[in-house]
């Protein structure tokens, strides 16, 4: 009796992780580009990348930030930031 309820528990994680992960990549969000006169609703930030090295960069690089509003809606977006390696000079 315990085995057949071990056993019906993990097939119904299997399913449930497998059910999950195809819809989490299905609703990704489409990219923005960010208006810097518009007000963002971050809640939490999943993950921000930059196009190159922001060290070793002068001038405009391009950025990424998925992130979660406090709807929890996700978004994508997308922005520029100054590379740090104008300052040095």
């Amino acid at each position: 009796m315990k085995y057949a309820m071990l056993a019906s528990l993990m097939m119904f994680s299997v399913y449930a992780s497998a059910h999950d992960g195809a819809n989490n990549n299905a609703s990704a969000p489409e990219p923005e580009r960010y208006n810097y006169s518009e007000h963002l609703d971050i809640a939490k930030v999943i993950d921000i990348t930059t196009a190159e090295d922001t060290n070793n960069a002068c001038g405009p690089v391009d950025a990424h930030m998925v992130y979660v509003d406090h709807k929890g809606i996700t978004h994508d977006l997308q922005y520029k930031i100054l590379g740090g390696a104008c300052q040095n000079g």
